[in-house]
């Protein structure tokens, strides 16, 4: 059995990224989210002003490579 003294300083390194990564990923977007109030109308506004613009971005990278 290896004890945590023992570990590799690597090892933990990448446990490190790992929770940093993780962190991210799942806890920012939600705190990001409650730092103010959105009704629900300006979130669906917003998610729908979001979508024209990916779509229209696609758009434009297919009109470049065509």
């Amino acid at each position: 059995m290896v004890s945590n003294e023992a570990e590799p300083k690597e090892n933990i390194e990448k446990k490190i990224r790992k929770l940093r990564k993780d962190f991210q990923k799942n806890v920012q977007p939600v705190l990001r989210r409650h730092n103010y109030y959105l009704s629900k109308g300006e979130r669906r506004r917003i998610k729908k002003k979001k979508a024209i613009k990916r779509i229209q971005r696609r758009e434009r990278r297919m009109m470049r490579s065509a």
